[in-house]
């Protein structure tokens, strides 16, 4: 390792599953990292963990990554490690990395992206919950996405360094939201944990009280076919414009439609659909569960019902669909909270530090 004082760039070992084939928040945003240009002192080098497939193909994949990690780790090319975990798999494949780092004494963030962490923590023997909390202790920094998973994750492994760091998104300059739009959006995937099938029999509820030519669009992948059937048993296939993952350019196409975004979600991290749509202005109905309280201000900047509340669901979209000073005022607020506590420039910022912290930690305590 170089001294502290000769070094003006950092190169950080970066990983999560494979960022071209896999959807959803924890893949957006290592993307949104690796393409910015806002990183001042900041090299990447991205490894894939892990790839859709059989068991044995998961595996394979897994180990060829491992040994090019180590391959990485011998060449001494690598500063850090930045390592994106969720639950089960995920956090193991990168506890093993973890440790592989540390043996080459290379410091290592986990950065935890999980929305079923609890459920997963409580399915797991003493012994295993012993080997979570060593993992969670041993690692530089923890970063979390909200106060509450902070608390959440201190109660397991009290000896570890944790940190909040909320999601972040690009954010234009001035609020894009048109008050003529009319249409319904949900971003990410489609199933019972993101709440997919009480939309559906919310917005049948709600058919014959919102504007006949709102459509809704439903961008997402998970069980679309589902979904599909799902829309035509109750009788509002009419409603449904689009069902389905929708790339860059058609989902900017859909998100200039929306009228609200609407994620009636029951597990969750902290959801990079709603910091998105509030970026673009546009209001949002979700739960009032995980970290999304923690942008989402009832009744002003959006609306939070409890998960599996079907009838307030239905209510809270007549009611926004039906006031277009309602979405103005939650359009502007929510636009407003956007800018000031998530926009990937200030993220990037605080994590660059972090960066720079524990490199210099960890040259001090060399020296010593």
């Amino acid at each position: 390792m170089k001294k502290s004082g000769e070094k003006s760039r950092l190169c950080i070992l970066m990983c999560c599953s494979d960022i071209n084939t896999f959807k959803g928040g924890m893949v957006t945003v290592v993307k949104n990292y690796l393409e910015s240009r806002e990183w001042k002192s900041v090299d990447f080098i991205f490894v894939a963990t892990h790839k859709e497939g059989s068991g044995i193909a998961k595996a394979v994949y897994f180990l060829t990554a491992y040994l090019r990690i180590m391959k990485l780790l011998l060449s001494h090319k690598v500063d850090m490690a930045h390592l994106h975990m969720a639950e089960r798999g995920s956090f193991y494949r990168k506890a093993m990395v973890e440790r592989l780092c540390h043996r080459f004494h290379i410091p290592v963030i986990l950065h935890h992206h999980s929305a079923e962490f609890e459920a997963f923590y409580h399915t797991l023997s003493a012994g295993r919950r012993k080997w979570v909390k060593k993992a969670l202790e041993e690692a530089e920094l923890n970063l979390v996405l909200s106060s509450l998973l902070a608390e959440k994750y201190r109660e397991k492994a009290p000896g570890a360094k944790i940190e909040v760091l909320y999601n972040a998104v690009n954010v234009p300059e001035e609020n894009p939201y048109t008050g003529n739009a009319s249409d319904i959006i949900l971003l990410g995937k489609l199933g019972q944990r993101k709440g997919t099938y009480d939309f559906l029999q919310a917005l049948k509820a709600a058919d014959d009280k919102i504007p006949q030519k709102t459509k809704c669009y439903l961008c997402g992948d998970g069980e679309t076919a589902g979904a599909a059937s799902f829309a035509e048993e109750l009788g509002i296939r009419h409603r449904i414009a689009y069902i389905g993952w929708a790339e860059a350019e058609k989902k900017a196409e859909f998100l200039g439609r929306a009228a609200i975004h609407v994620l009636p979600s029951y597990g969750e991290g902290l959801p990079m659909s709603i910091l998105e749509t509030m970026a673009r202005g546009i209001p949002n109905i979700s739960t009032d569960i995980a970290s999304i309280p923690e942008v989402i201000e009832n009744g002003k900047n959006g609306f939070l019902i409890q998960p599996g509340d079907k009838d307030s669901l239905a209510e809270r979209m007549i009611s926004l669909l039906n006031d277009p000073l309602q979405r103005e005022e939650f359009s502007k607020n929510g636009f407003s909270v956007i800018q000031d506590k998530f926009t990937l420039q200030k993220n990037i910022r605080t994590l660059e530090a972090y960066y720079w912290r524990i490199w210099r930690e960890k040259v001090s305590e060399a020296r010593r």
